[in-house]
This record gives C-alpha cells, structure tokens and sequence, in this order.
C-alpha cells in the first residue's frame, strides 16, 4: 500500500478510535471487571472513597497513562532512530539503550537490594547514555565522519557484551528476582507518584522531537543532499540521538525493557503516511501509545487474576508484523 492511500486525517481518526476505544475497555476490564454504570459513576466522581475508585482511579488509570506515554516513547525513538540512520531496521536497542540501562541497574542492584523510582530513572539514564557514546565513538571517525554502518555494528557489539556482563552479574550475586521482571516488562507496580516523575521527561522528548521534525525529513534523505542544503549533519544528528536517549531511557525506567515498538509501528504509519517527518512523528507516538494501552489490556485480560509479560505477547505480535514487512519488501 502506497503512503497516501489514506491522507494523515484518515490516519489519524482510526488511530483515535483504536485508543478511545482501548481507553474505556481498559477501565472497565481486568482480575475484576466492571459495568458501564459503576465506571461512570467513579468517573463523575474520582475523588469519592470506594473500592471501585481505589481499583479504576488508582490502579488502572495510572498502568493506562503509562501504557501510553512509554508506547508512544518507544515508537517515537524508533522513527528518529530509522531517520537517522537511514536504515529500515534501526531501533533503541541499536544504540546499546536497553542493554545500557540493564546493566547499570543491575550493577545497582548487586549493591542496594532496594531502590526508589528516581534512582531507577537516573540509574537507567546514566547506563544508557554510556552504551550510547560508547556506541557513536565506535561509530566516529575522525578524518571520515560519523558512518551510519559502523553505528550499526558497534550498536550490537556494545549491546551484546552489556547483555552477558549483566547476566553473570544477575547469576553471580543472585539477582534473578529482582531483574527478570524488569526484563519481562510490566505495568503492575506503575503509581502516580512515578508518572509525576518520569512523564515530563518523556513530555519534553516528544516535543523536542517534533522541533526537529523538519530537520529529521533533511538528514533522512541523504547526508550528501543534508550537507548541501546547509544543514550541520553532525550536529542534528547528535541532538537527535539525545532525544532519542531521553525518551528511551525514561521509558525503560518506567516499565522496564520492551522489544519491538519501535521497529515495527513506524513502519505501519509510514505505509500510509509521505515522507514528511511533521507528520509521521506524532502518528508514530500516538500509534505507540494506542498499541501498548491494547497490549497492556490483553495482559491483564488473558488469564486473570494472573498477567502476562508485555514483552512476550509483544515479541507473540511483532514477529509476524516484522515477517510481513520483510516480505512486503519494506525492510
């Protein structure tokens, strides 16, 4: 399907439908549902003491705007991540982000048993913004410049040696408790404490992003065609990585390590959508975010009162999604 096929209103307005609809389906559904009446009646009044309000307003809603802001996050990093470096397949992990943040909270973690959501932000920032300069130093040359392929190989080195220090450190001082829930990804601790905390670090990424969303058209084309029409190559190519290290590292603290959103949704608004990254961006985030709302749901819905992990029903949904782009021939 060629992009244009729908116009970005069209887009849009499905996308809408999907995340209305997923939005009241998750209030009302989990280890207990509830009737359209009694989730009206909390929501015209949220702040009334009751065990519905304790579990829609408290519980739910929360997971929900998590949910969001991390899918939206995830797939927002991956399209920036695919313009940058002008390769199909591209995604946070290529930069070492996921593996980065792993390693560093569980270094943290064979030291202090218990950590506050804040020292998990920073502890997963600092880990991921080393495997991501470690990454692009890889990737630097200083007489040829940066090169997207090198990028690409040192991205999985980096990632690779991080992933194995980390598992016989977890082995080693017996972490396996504490770390393959965050490796499983979850949405079952999430409060409003910690959306306070960590959403206007994602807020403020979306809306770098979008600063820099005519930028990101240029540098995709070709760094040729970039240099020639003035634009500092080196410069907006480091300032998007940044982005994307700050959205991807606010969104791994949340809720852990998550595959596959941001290699695959930026493919399905991009079928649809033309090369222009003003409007593929916020179709991208709010693809995200509508997608991880629907997945959270059928996590909490498949076998109650039991959850499954986000990243096994995601890997479940996106491996066939990436085969079928393989053989669309969009990567």
């Amino acid at each position: 399907m060629k992009p244009g096929t729908f116009g970005p209103a069209s887009v849009f307005f499905i996308i809408l439908l999907l995340f209305a609809s997923g939005w009241y389906l998750s209030l009302r559904f989990g280890a207990v549902s509830y009737s359209n009446a009694d989730l009206m009646a909390v929501l015209k009044h949220p702040f009334t003491n009751s065990a519905n309000q304790d579990v829609i307003i408290d519980i739910r809603l929360p997971r929900m705007v998590a949910a969001a802001l991390v899918g939206a996050a995830m797939a927002l990093s991956g399209v920036i991540m695919q313009g940058v470096t002008r390769n199909p397949i591209a995604d946070p992990g290529l930069l070492g982000i996921n593996a980065g943040a792993g390693l560093a909270l569980i270094i943290s973690y064979a030291f202090v048993k218990s950590l506050h959501y804040s020292a998990i932000l920073a502890i997963c920032f600092i880990g991921s913004a080393v495997a991501t300069i470690l990454v692009f130093s890889l990737a630097y040359q200083p007489r040829k410049g940066y090169n997207q392929l090198r990028l690409i190989l040192a991205g999985s080195m980096v990632a690779t040696l991080f992933s194995a220090i980390g598992q016989a450190l977890t082995i080693y001082f017996n972490l396996s408790g504490a770390i393959i829930g965050w490796q499983a990804g979850g949405l079952v601790q999430t409060n409003w404490s910690m959306i306070r905390f960590i959403a206007p670090f994602i807020l403020l990424g979306m809306l770098a992003a979008q600063a820099f969303a005519h930028q990101l058209t240029i540098l995709s084309l070709n760094e040729t065609v970039s240099k020639a029409l003035g634009q500092k190559t080196f410069f907006m190519t480091i300032s998007l990585l940044g982005i994307v290290l700050l959205l991807s590292a606010s969104a791994v603290a949340l809720i852990g390590s998550i595959a596959f959103v941001g290699l695959i949704i930026p493919h399905f608004v991009k079928m649809f959508i033309p090369r222009d990254y003003r409007l593929i961006l916020p179709l991208t985030a709010f693809a995200g975010a509508t997608f991880l709302l629907w997945v959270d749901l059928v996590c909490r819905t498949l076998n109650p009162p039991y959850e499954t992990p986000l990243n096994a029903l995601i890997c479940i949904v996106g491996l066939p999604c990436f085969l079928w782009l393989i053989r669309r021939g969009r990567l």
